[in-house]
């Protein structure tokens, strides 16, 4: 009698071990976001002021918003897609390679004198985009802060095409 259940045992754990474990399938990270227009929503996380006075900019704590941008065929990423509203960016020290993606923004103001730095990171797929972006400006006057936000951006289509150049006579 004990042959037999301790038989019985090591049939069930046999049987047991035959069956596959379900195997959890993982979106393998993309090489560069997909090329196309993206839309990014974003959330103020943070806003204070680096020097005492009013901060310099329309956002505030829990504001949120959207922005647009294209995504080149290569990956590299319009700034616009991170930036505040009518800031101008110029884009240093970009990594975008294998669902990961850093890059370092410097942005002009046309109503401030002075910088707006804005460091990005995060993650993305094939068609989306999630990031946080750190913001700290150095304006000549008062209005200096820091302030961080969170995008989520979604790919929504084609990039326009480029407006043709005028040709001067």
């Amino acid at each position: 009698m004990r042959k037999l259940i301790v038989a019985a045992a090591a049939a069930a754990l046999v049987s047991a071990c035959s069956e596959d474990a379900p195997v959890k399938q993982e979106e393998a990270a993309a090489a560069v976001p997909s090329a196309g227009q993206y839309e990014a929503s974003w959330k103020v996380t943070s806003v204070r002021s680096v020097d005492k006075s009013t901060p310099a900019t329309k956002l505030k704590q829990d504001a949120a918003g959207t922005s647009n941008g294209c995504v080149a065929a290569d990956g590299t990423i319009d700034p616009a897609l991170f930036a505040e509203e009518g800031d101008t960016c110029t884009v240093a020290n970009p990594y975008v390679r294998n669902g990961r993606l850093s890059m370092d923004l410097t942005c002009k103001r046309k109503t401030q004198a002075g910088e707006v730095r804005q460091s990005v990171s995060g993650t993305f797929k094939a068609d989306s985009i999630d990031a946080e972006v750190s913001t700290t400006t150095y304006l000549s006057g008062y209005g200096d802060y820091a302030m961080t936000r969170t995008i989520t951006a979604k790919r929504v289509g084609e990039c326009q095409p480029a407006a043709p150049a005028e040709k001067t006579s």
